[in-house]
């Protein structure tokens, strides 16, 4: 007799064959024996289709594992090519007391209207204030204090939706200055850069004073030595500044990505999108100042310390470990999963034998 069990796909096949059984028990005088046959099969039934709905969740388990297995092999072979990366490239930093420090927009442009910074010496600057920042197209890299100072002389017109400013005239630069920095007018920063000592005129016979000259019943006095030194300081620093942002533009693009990331400045030096320029008397760039022309002169360093490496590779095994930790958790589910597959296979064939045995020996006992 061929077993029918193969057929046995769902209820509707099974209420079918249970019909034909209980006839044959009718005639057959064994109607007892098919009911409890028939129980046994309805619960067989009804475990084999659990067992087969978990077994496709299980297949599909197995199926999502494979695919996020193959997610972190391409995360990790991205994270060995940046940490070559990061191994391969060069930060630009600057040598001050004692030490290397990546640079930034502060040591190359100053502090904007933290003018202390220049004249009392207490952050590092620059050893030549002539070497300013612009962008890869020649734009003077401008901080929001220098571009408040400069729309604040020439007006809001002076810089676009964008953040860029266009070029102006030289001799506004004292206004700029006088805005940027408090407590001095433009005429004094005017009469500096014009070479005058500031001066201040005094109703006064005969007075004699250290750094003035005694002229009748007006004495011309140096107002102080001291602040026309400041003012030179100043002057020395943050003219080139202006100067090449009067003559070639400027722009406060950037100043979102210098103030979310320290080393943006190194790297867009490297990359090219930042460069180091050398101003002149007009305000224009000398030629053929590339990186490596500041780099040989000594005003910069390029360089890869084995304290950067050290953090390269930490970062780079922190990174290698969670991957680590993410495959391992994959790879137990997987396991799990193809056991528990396996075990409900077993099952499932076990299952499928005694609902075959089982309406074969009611069928044998219908033909005897």
């Amino acid at each position: 007799m061929e077993k029918i069990a193969p057929f046995v796909k769902n209820c509707k096949n099974f209420y079918n064959i249970a019909k034909v059984l209980l006839k044959s028990a009718d005639n057959n005088n064994i109607k007892g024996t098919i009911k409890e046959r028939k129980m046994g099969l309805a619960c067989s039934n009804i475990r084999l289709l659990t067992l087969t709905a978990r077994k496709a969740d299980c297949e599909y388990g197995i199926s999502i594992d494979s695919m996020r297995k193959m997610a972190l092999t391409r995360e990790q072979s991205a994270l060995s090519q940046e940490y070559y990366s990061k191994l391969q490239s060069k930060t630009i930093s600057y040598y001050n007391n004692g030490q290397y420090n990546k640079i930034n927009y502060n040591y190359l442009m100053g502090y904007g209207a933290n003018y202390t910074a220049i004249t009392a010496g207490t952050k590092p600057l620059k050893s030549e204030n002539s070497m300013i920042l612009t962008d890869y197209k020649g734009q003077v890299v401008m901080s929001e204090a220098y571009a408040n100072a400069i729309t604040a002389v020439l007006g809001s017109s002076a810089m676009d939706s964008q953040g860029r400013g266009g070029t102006f005239s030289t001799e506004k630069i004292p206004e700029i200055l006088a805005e940027l920095i408090p407590g001095y007018s433009a005429e004094q920063f005017k009469a500096v850069m014009d070479g005058d000592g500031i001066e201040t005129s005094y109703e006064a016979n005969g007075v004699q004073t250290i750094t003035g000259e005694e002229t009748g019943t007006s004495t011309t006095v140096n107002n102080s030595e001291t602040s026309t030194n400041i003012l030179q300081s100043i002057i020395d620093f943050y003219e080139p500044i202006f100067k090449a942002a009067a003559a070639n533009g400027w722009t406060t693009e950037y100043n979102n990505e210098m103030k979310t990331n320290d080393d943006y400045v190194s790297d867009a030096i490297v990359s090219g999108s930042f460069q180091l320029a050398t101003v002149n008397e007009d305000g224009n760039y000398d030629p053929d100042t590339s990186l490596t022309y500041f780099v040989t002169a000594g005003l910069v360093e390029s360089r890869t310390d084995s304290d950067v490496r050290e953090e390269i590779t930490a970062w780079y095994n922190a990174e290698k470990e969670r991957i680590t930790e993410k495959e391992n958790f994959i790879d137990i589910d997987m396991d799990n999963l193809s056991t528990e597959l396996e075990s409900i296979n077993t099952e499932i064939q076990s299952i499928k034998s005694l609902i075959d045995d089982a309406i074969s020996s009611v069928f044998d006992w219908g033909s005897g």
